[in-house]
């Protein structure tokens, strides 16, 4: 046995669950707006974002714009995060057979895609975003015998899933 080796209990499952970690300053834009999650080609505008059939999930910002100043929207703003969970998606819109990092991570690469949206509708072009991070997490999952619920492993980050794109790790 290696060091690398993992000795599991007769009966013990295992798998994976797929995130998208999202992160951005609330007051950036000066207004309340969605990042909207995609597996496959983002719609484009005016089409309705959660309409498309690659349309995962959403992160929406709540910023109170009574109290927003005219003094650099992103300067001293709260850095805020949020999650789409990517993995039914993946097997529903991506026909993974698999959750397995060896399948899932070249498709990200390929397919994962998100874009912004104002509240009332307008697109955002990611480059008024600069605080934007989209970073892919796989949580290791672990189910004992007896277990109902499986357990949670420590996070895993993959920015070289997201590296390249406009928001991107």
């Amino acid at each position: 046995m290696t060091s690398q080796s993992v000795v599991t209990p007769a009966g013990t499952k295992t798998g994976y669950d797929w995130t998208a970690r999202i992160r951005c300053i609330e007051s950036e834009l000066g207004t309340n707006f969605s990042i909207f999650v995609f597996l496959g080609p983002i719609p484009k505008p005016p089409a309705n974002p959660i309409t498309s059939p690659n349309y995962v999930g959403s992160f929406d910002t709540y910023f109170d714009d009574t109290s927003y100043s005219s003094q650099g929207s992103s300067s001293g703003g709260v850095l805020i995060q949020g999650f789409v969970n990517l993995s039914r998606a993946l097997v529903k819109q991506g026909g993974l057979q698999t959750l397995e990092p060896a399948n899932v991570i070249p498709y990200l690469k390929s397919n994962l895609n998100w874009c912004a949206q104002k509240s009332n509708g307008d697109p955002v072009d990611l480059h008024d975003l600069p605080s934007l991070e989209v970073m892919v997490l796989e949580i290791p999952l672990t189910l004992k015998p007896g277990d109902r619920i499986p357990q949670a492993g420590s996070p895993k980050e993959h920015p070289d899933v997201t590296h390249g794109k406009q928001g991107g790790a």
